[in-house]
Order: C-alpha cells, then structure tokens, then sequence
C-alpha cells in the first residue's frame, strides 16, 4: 500500500500543547506538536510540516522567539507561520508577532476567531508560494517518504506500508516477518502498555495519540494518527529526558497532568508534610451530552473543562495546587495547605463560574456536576487519599440532591471499595447480583396495583448490599451499562414468570443515563422485553430528571418510540434535581415519582405539604398521575390521598421483597 496522504502542522504551545493539537487533527492534519523551544527548527523540518502553528498566549516572549527562530527560514522554503494570540492580553501583540515574523495571525480576543479557517488560510499561502495545491501535495508526499513512518489499514485483511528510513533505522527489527508488530515486540512492558492505551484511544475515536518510548537505543515520542480507516505512525526522536517526563506525565486529550503525574505530586506534598484537600469533580450527564453532541465535541467540552478548570483554580489560590484529568468525565484538583473552613465556599464558586452558561456549538449543554472531597496529611497515602475524593464523589453522583459530598471514609472502607469493585465482575457471573421488589400501592383503595424492580448484591461475605452500593461500585469499574442490562432482563424474566391471577401487574425498571444515551437503547430495550415474553403495556421505565437534562430532543424521541410500543414513562425522584415544566410538557410523561426525601416530613411540616400539593397539583394540569416514594407512616398517606397522589409506595405497606415473597403478597393483596 501508499502511504496516507496527510498534510502535516506544527504546532507549538507552552501551556496548551495538548488539547490545541487535538482539536488541530479533528480538522484533519497530522499534528507535530511541542511545548518546549529546545531544538525547535531541528523538530519543525523532521515534522515535515509546511505550517507552523505558534501559540503566544500566556507565554509570549517564547512564543515570540519561536517565531523570529523560525521566520529565518520562512521566506526561502515558503512555510507558513500563524500565530495564535489574544490582544485582551496584550494590546501589542499582534504587532510585535508581525515584527517577529509571522506571516498570519489569529486573534482570540475576536468573537468570530475561527482557527479552521485561519489554517486554511495559512496553507492555501504555502499552495501559492509552491505554484498550486498539486505541487505543495507532491512535496508533501516527498516529505513522508524520507521519514521515519509506517501505516496500515484497520480490518480482517491488514496492507502495510513502511518508509524506507525507517526500515534502515530499524535495527534488529525484524519487519519482514512482523510488519505489523515489530515496533511493538521491541517495547518494554510498561512501553507496551503505553502502545494498547493509545491504540485504544484510536479505536474509541480519538485522531491522534502518542506514545514515549526507547527505539534504537534513544528516547522518541511515537506519534500515531487514524484517518479513513487508516492508522499510521511516524517516530521523533527526542532531546532529553526532560521531553520524555512532559510526554508520559500529560493527559493527551486535555493537556492536564494525568493520574500517574498526579499521584507522584500529591506523594511529593505529602511527604513534606502538608496538608492536602484533594477535589474531584465529575460531568454525571456526560454521556448523554457525547451522545447529542458527538464524540469529537464531547472532547472538546472536555479541553474546555480542564482548562477552565486550571485557570480558575490559579485564580482564586496562590498556593501550591495541581490539575488533573482522571479517567473518562473526571477531574481532580489538589490544594496544598488550603484553608478547611472555605473548601465549599471555593467548589461552590468554581463549580458556578465554569459550568453556569457552558455551551457548546453555541447550544446550552445544562452539565450535571459532582464534586467529592477529601482532606489528609503526612498519615495519608496518595493512592488512599485519591480513591476518598473519588469515591465521595461517586456518592455525590449517586445522590442528586448532593452536589458537593465531603469523604468520611476510613481507610478500611477505601480498601473495602477497592475490593468489591474487583470482585463485580465475577459477582455477576456467578448470579450473586438478585431482584427485589418494591410494591405499589394505590392510594384511594390499598390495591397493589404493580412494583419497582430493586437490584441488590447477595455477597458471601458481606451479605446483602443495597443499590446505591452496588451502582456506585459498577460506576468506577466500568461495568453500569452490562450491570444494568443484566438486572433489566433478570427483572423482565422474572416478571413474565408470575402466577396469571397477578400477571395484570405492572413492572417498573430504572433506567441509566448510559442506557438511554445509547444509540440502540430502544431496540435493546423491545428485544429484551421480547426475549423475556412480557407485555411492554404492563411495564414503566423510571427515568430521573438529571439522566434526561444534556440531550432532551434525542431523550424524547427514544421515548416516544418505547411509548409507541406500550411502554409508560415515569420521571422518578421528581422535586430533587431540574423540576421544570417546559421539558415535562416537551417528554412523553405518564407518571411523577415524589422522592422520599419530600415525603418524608408532611405530616408535620406545612411547607413541605404545599411542596408536595404543588407538584401533585402540577402533574395533574398535565394529565399525568403521582406516585408518592418513602410513605411509612397513616398520617403520611392521609395527607396523600387529601391532595389527590394516586399511588405511593415504602414501609407502610411493605419494604422491598425477593420474588417469592412478593409473590406470597401479592396473591394475599389481590
């Protein structure tokens, strides 16, 4: 096979490096990126780059020399150099970038900055100078030939393409034999990890990765790139070690330090001796977002984030602080020596400064955000002190009404999460994950009228763990979406078993926002309702609000189909998160579920009785019915059935109950 056709950049950044160049190859080049001035020209002419991108803000006197470096030889081999600037900053710069050499400029303090175009702009300069696109392709052709590159297409039938310098560089490389794998047979474990990382990342759509590691003896950065059904590398050599640390230490997405950077810092404070508040904030409707948005513009939403992130937090604290992606929608701030009594205050302040009004494509994306923190000294480790910020975070997540949750954890509980989160996946292979159900009640008569499908983990040795356990555990080992698939279907078989003189039941399943944000959601969902050979007219899926805030068009038509086939709608939790009118009149709602956390105090708080009367009131006005969750006492209920709820459920009547004896009650019910 040919070589990929690619038009190579350059780009240099200080502080941006990393998601400035991501967002460069979402447009379709090959990035050849930088965040030092060492060897610069050596590195522009090996990148085999007709454009040179140099971003001078908040670094101006090296972006400044980098321009002047390379400007020496701009006029003679008819490169392009395009400087990024911000005059809000400085109101000079854009002369001084003129004076310094560069031949376009791109003015981030212009509402309409446009870096795409501003690029083509700039490579339609080097077309001229090179007498025309045909010619200016040819040279870049020329260019990939005489580097250390290969490429390959992705599929059952693999072609492979491997320049010529690279095979008289490659040593003891033998490519005949592994063409494909040769590079990576020569890698260090470590390396080799490195190497399925950033493939993975490929895989999952990203445009570009890198990977550091030692070939022929020297440190190089392996750049890798997918285009078309194609993935191709091209080896750097690089400098020193000091280039080596800033490749492996960043998070390539977002620039940020990455968890292994982020552990070795806090270790370093720690073992100072000073006190550290570890912050991890996380985008709960992320998904939903990737989903109405795209892929590349979810990551784009991350870039903005984290960079927001890192400025806000240099803004309101001097100390020494640290900014980090961990993995997925997670973000992780690290503040030494931060004064405990306005830890809230600072979160609550740059939880509204980043996200209120975020947008993204000039659409309001309404983020969910969580925040777990925890606080700890010289008895600390890193990795305990990391895993108390996330898991109070992954608390946090659970609870909608809990935007900021302080860790309270012992280091005997982190270690305990640590293990069941090893012990899930097995867990739900050997059917140690089982369903209970919840009755519902109605209100007027005291007829069980259907149930809620609960999912609870029968651990051998820690006996029976509740939901928001077992979810908060699949939620950070990456099992929620295979977890939840499985309970609907156990609940689905289950409910299709019942006797015939309660098969009139209805079921109710809870839904995730990763299932409703996937793509197959609806078909998944009929197939097993299908498989299991229950009525879809008889089931309820139960959504909270906060799963539907981020793509609410897409929400709605994935609820119309289910509604279409039978299906009843339910907003559970309803009054804990973003109760609004406008998108219950726009979502095909049957039902409101009241949290329990509004119930629980009518029958002796008069503010919570006119709380309760206006969203009952307000169902109503829209034709949909109430089901009332956490009822336990008489006097709950009569105030329930005063105002009109038509169905409740809770202690009262019956807590949650295995299979059989929710069928022993439902036949003594009915």
């Amino acid at each position: 096979m040919r070589p990929t056709e690619f038009r190579n950049l350059f780009l240099l950044s200080v502080h941006e490096r990393d998601p400035l160049a991501a967002e460069i190859a979402a447009l379709g080049w090959r990035v050849h990126s930088a965040r030092r001035l060492d060897n610069l020209g050596a590195r522009f002419f090996s990148a085999g780059a007709m454009i040179a991108v140099i971003d001078v803000r908040q670094a101006e006197p090296e972006g400044l020399k980098a321009i002047a470096e390379l400007s020496r030889t701009a006029t003679e081999s008819g490169i392009a150099i395009l400087a990024l600037a911000d005059s809000s900053q400085s109101a000079e710069i854009i002369r001084q970038c003129y004076d310094a050499g560069a031949t376009h400029y791109l003015d981030f303090a212009d509402a309409g900055a446009n870096l795409e175009q501003s690029i083509n702009y700039a490579y339609r300069y080097v077309e001229n100078f090179r007498g025309g696109a045909e010619r200016a392709s040819h040279e870049q052709s020329l260019m990939t030939f005489a580097d250390l590159q290969w490429s390959m297409t992705v599929g059952p039938t693999r072609e492979y393409w491997i320049s010529d310098s690279l095979l008289a560089a490659a040593g003891d490389i033998d490519f005949e034999r592994y063409p494909v794998t040769g590079v990576y047979r020569s890698l260090s474990q470590e390396e080799r990890s490195r190497a399925r990382g950033a493939l993975g990342r490929l895989r999952d759509g990203a445009r570009q990765a890198a990977v550091p590691h030692r070939f022929n003896g020297r440190s190089v950065i392996h750049h890798l790139h997918e285009a078309d059904g194609v993935i191709s590398g091209r080896i750097e050599y690089l400098a020193n070690n000091g280039e080596v640390e800033d490749w492996t230490g960043r998070d390539l997405l977002s620039g940020l330090r990455n968890t292994t950077s982020a552990r070795s810092w806090i270790k370093r404070q720690l073992e100072d001796g000073n006190q550290l508040t570890l912050v991890a904030i996380g985008i709960k409707n992320f998904r939903m977002i990737n989903a109405a948005f795209g892929r590349n513009a979810g990551d784009q939403l991350l870039r903005i984030v984290g960079h927001k992130l890192m400025d806000q937090t240099h803004r309101e604290y001097a100390g020494a602080q640290l900014v980090a992606r961990l993995a997925g929608q997670n973000f992780l701030i690290a503040l030494a020596n931060f004064q405990t009594g306005k830890i809230s205050e600072f979160v609550n302040d740059l939880i509204s400064n980043i996200f209120d009004d975020l947008q993204l494509e000039g659409r309001p994306i309404n983020p969910v955000v969580r925040a777990g923190v925890a606080i700890g000294d010289g008895d600390s480790s890193e990795k305990t002190l990391i895993r108390k910020a996330v898991l109070a975070l992954a608390e946090a997540t659970a609870a909608d009404a809990l935007p900021i949750n302080f860790s309270t954890m012992s280091e005997a509980d982190v270690h305990l999460e640590e293990e069941l989160e090893n012990q899930l996946p097995g867990a739900m292979s050997r059917g140690e994950i089982v369903i209970v159900f919840q009755p519902q009640i109605k209100v007027a008569t005291g007829e069980l009228v259907g149930a809620e499908a609960l999912a609870r983990w029968e651990h051998p040795e820690y006996g029976l763990l509740g939901a928001s356990t077992l979810f908060a555990v699949a939620e950070r080992a990456g099992l929620m979406d295979s977890l939840s698939s499985q309970i609907h279907r156990q609940a689905l078989t289950l409910a299709a078993s019942w006797p015939e003189s309660i098969g009139f039941l209805r079921l109710s399943l809870n839904v995730t926002a990763g299932d409703l944000a996937a793509k197959t959601f609806v078909d998944d969902m009929l197939e097993e309702i299908a498989a299991a050979g229950f009525e879809p007219g008889q089931l309820t899926l139960e959504i909270t609000e906060s799963e539907l805030i981020g793509n609410l068009s897409a929400s709605a038509d994935k609820l119309h189909q289910l509604r279409a086939a039978g299906i009843c709608i339910a907003i559970d939790d309803f009054g804990t998160g973003y109760s609004s009118l406008s998108y219950l009149k726009e979502l095909p709602v049957d039902y409101l579920k009241i949290d329990s956390g509004l119930t629980g105090d009518i029958s002796g708080s008069p503010k919570d009785q006119v709380v309760v009367r206006s969203i009952i009131d307000m169902a109503h006005s829209l034709d949909l019915s109430v089901i009332a969750e956490g009822i336990e006492t008489e006097s709950q209920l009569d105030i329930l059935a005063e105002q009109g709820c038509e169905f409740f459920q809770g202690f009262l009547r019956s807590g949650a109950l295995s299979p059989d004896e929710f069928e022993a009650f439902a036949l003594r019910s009915n």
